[in-house]
């Protein structure tokens, strides 16, 4: 799903615009929610082991996206270490672990938590995602191709945790997300 992913949002309504009074992170060529569904069998070996039984058993949800730009709000959302530019003023991605003011390994990422929007760029056709608890994160398996024939796509993924309403996330045309949120 073509989309735009916004953080902070405040207001979904129909004659609302984006970003939607949040800060706009930028615009996804590929965006997947994961629901991470987990669900327990209960088999009978009488029977060789055929399911008698299925029983949900939670979730662990994420969204994960391929982001098409470099934005200096994305960039701070996302990485544990950003820096400004001396010069530019621009944000850019800074991992020097052993200096003062960079987060270490085992930075407890929940200190960038933040209220998620993926807003389709087609509402009339898709569904918006929204994560009230989203624990960034960078995909593990991410590449940064700095390369002129292709886009720089940055993977990053938003963990869905529970808020202090126990709210996880919906899944939901925009204008019926504005009473929940």
């Amino acid at each position: 799903m073509p989309a735009r992913l916004y953080y902070g949002i405040t207001n979904v309504t129909s004659s609302a615009s984006p970003p939607y009074g949040g800060t706009a992170i930028g615009l996804a060529r590929e965006i997947i929610f994961y629901p991470g569904t987990k669900t327990d069998l209960a088999t009978a070996e009488e029977w060789g082991g055929v399911v008698t039984k299925a029983y949900y058993a939670g979730e662990k949800p994420y969204l994960a996206a391929v982001l098409r730009e470099f934005d200096a709000d994305a960039l701070n959302a996302i990485f544990p270490n950003t820096t400004a530019g001396a010069v530019s003023q621009d944000r850019f991605i800074r991992f020097t672990p052993g200096t003062s003011g960079q987060n270490r390994p085992g930075y407890d990422l929940t200190g960038k938590v933040v209220k998620l929007l993926a807003a389709p760029i087609s509402q009339n056709h898709h569904l918006g995602v929204l994560i009230w608890y989203a624990i960034p994160a960078m995909s593990e398996t991410m590449q940064l191709r700095l390369s002129l024939s292709e886009e720089i796509g940055l993977g990053v993924v938003w963990y869905a945790g529970l808020n202090s309403g126990n709210q996880c996330y919906m899944i939901a045309p925009l204008p019926d997300m504005q009473s929940l949120l």
